[in-house]
């Protein structure tokens, strides 16, 4: 996975940033807080309430970009959510990485013509099978921001 630039990134909430018992998923307050906040958003089925409260609970701090079930007319496994998203990034589809851990969210992302990254969390790669790339968890995900690119590029390394 080198060599794969991306201008943005879209992330699920719940399962990939946080763990079902409410806790933020390890690793991943940092890395966000190592991103741009106009290149990344959160997309989520929850709606604005439940969201804003697992953020909350989590310990993460709301994006400036979230998409939840409030704003879109049909939830994941349609691809309204992340579209949305990327229309709020400023950026064209093929420069947005999405990170899911569920058939629907993969299934949504790559409806809206997007690269995913699917979070195996110990489940067979076969879960993912229409996702760009698997890794086993979250803490395996490394970007490189480069400190003088004004695009802010993602690098997949």
């Amino acid at each position: 996975m080198s060599d794969v630039l991306y201008r943005a990134l879209c992330f699920d909430l719940f399962g990939t940033l946080v763990e079902d018992d409410g806790r933020a998923v390890r690793g991943a307050i940092p890395f966000l807080a190592t991103l741009p906040p106009q290149r990344w958003a959160i997309v989520t089925s929850a709606s604005r309430r439940v969201a804003a409260a697992m953020l909350a609970d989590a310990g993460i701090p709301q994006p400036s970009i979230l998409i939840t079930s409030d704003d879109v007319e049909r939830n994941k496994p349609a691809p309204d959510g992340y579209r949305r998203a990327v229309q709020h990034l400023n950026v064209l589809p093929e420069d947005v990485l999405v990170v899911e851990d569920s058939l629907q969210g993969i299934a949504a992302a790559v409806a809206a013509g997007l690269d995913v990254v699917a979070l195996q969390r110990g489940r067979s790669e076969a879960f993912a099978r229409a996702a760009t790339y698997v890794i086993p968890e979250f803490r395996d995900l490394a970007i490189v921001i480069p400190p003088d690119d004004a695009a802010f590029t993602f690098r997949l390394v």
